[in-house]
Parts: structure tokens; sequence; C-alpha cells
């Protein structure tokens, strides 16, 4: 239980609260007239010029020991356009949209946008992780390591000094016990005073 806990903090990350809802902005595009029977979709990205992609779902099947079939859904995304803003004619109906998150090049963000018959834009803040930590989580990581074994070793040992009735035993039992959890509860405030933080993004979809 201690392990899982310093575990657990190990892997925090703080959120902080989400990005304002962009400006209904329309950004300058020129694009000609709509395809018939399609619709417009004009994304945009605050923080700049971005690559967007299409995120799509697809299933594979899979079998367990007995024979039953069940599916896996994963994201195949790929380019939609270089770099926002873009214009967009599509079948309207929804369409998944991945976007990067600043300060993290491996993860993509996807959400679902619907496109309409008549002209919208998606105007997107996107979100940003950052891991500027220093020293103070270093020093928690150990803390939180040193201390819980500390105090696994006190829980293990002052039930035996009662039940033997020792005195040192019971004694080294508890102060082991109380520096360990004393050691453990620093080391996971300060692995979570100086976490990552990750602040989600914030979108606004318009008529223009």
């Amino acid at each position: 239980m201690v392990a899982a806990l310093a575990l657990a903090a190990t892997g925090c990350v703080k959120q902080l609260p989400a990005a304002p809802m962009p400006a209904a902005v329309l950004p300058a595009v020129g694009a000609g007239p709509v395809s018939p029977g399609m619709g417009r979709l004009v994304i945009d990205v605050v923080d700049g010029p971005t690559p967007i992609q299409r995120v799509q779902l697809t299933a594979t099947a899979k079998q367990d020991a007995a024979g039953r079939q069940s599916y896996a859904l994963s994201e195949a995304p790929h380019l939609l356009c270089p770099a926002s803003p873009c214009v967009l004619d599509l079948p309207p109906g929804n369409v998944m949209i991945g976007f990067p998150v600043l300060g993290d090049g491996n993860a993509l963000e996807s959400e679902l946008v619907n496109v309409s018959a008549e002209p919208t834009v998606y105007r997107r803040t996107l979100s940003v992780y950052q891991d500027r930590t220093g020293a103070l989580r270093t020093l928690g990581i150990v803390g939180t390591a040193v201390g819980g074994a500390a105090a696994v070793t006190g829980i293990v040992l002052l039930p035996i000094g009662l039940g033997k009735d020792s005195g040192g035993l019971t004694t080294a039992g508890s102060i082991t016990l109380g520096a360990g959890a004393a050691v453990l509860a620093f080391g996971i405030w300060a692995i979570r005073r100086d976490a990552p933080t990750y602040r989600p993004g914030a979108a606004n979809h318009f008529s223009f």
C-alpha cells in the first residue's frame, strides 16, 4: 500500500484551469465556393500556425482463450493540413480532428467537430504541458522511497515487539514507523509541489 501511494505520487501531474475560450474571429483565408453537397470548416489555432491531423478510429478484432471475440479501438492520425488556418470542404457530419499538445511532442488531442451545411469556424487554443521540475521533485522521490521503506520496516517491527513484550523492538518499530511516515509525507508533498503541469485547451465553434 505504501509503495503504491509513493508510485502514484511520483506520476502526479497538476491540472491547471482550462484556457479561456478563443474569441469568435474569422481568420484571413481565401477560398472559392463550397462544392455541392459539402460543408465548409475553417480551422484556426490561436497559438499560431499548427499542423492539423484527421484522426480515424480503426477496430481490430481479437479473441480470448474461450473464443469470445472483442474489438480493440486505436487512433490512426494522418495530416489534414500542414499549417492552420486551413479551409476544409468535407461531407456534413462529425469528424475527429487531432491537435498537438504544446510541450509534449508525442501527444495528440482529438476533438469531435461537426461539419454542417453552413460554413463554420473552429478556433482552438492548444493544451500546454510543462515539465520544469527540479531539485525539490528529486528530493521528494528520494523521500518517498526512503520513507516508504522505513514505514514498512516499522509496521513489521512494531507488532513483533508488542507481541513478544520486547521494549527494544517496540521502541525501534515505533520510531522507525513514525520517522518513515513523516519522511514519506514530506516526499509526497515535495513531488506534488514540484509536479509537471497540464493546462487544457479550449475551443470556439461558430458560424460565419
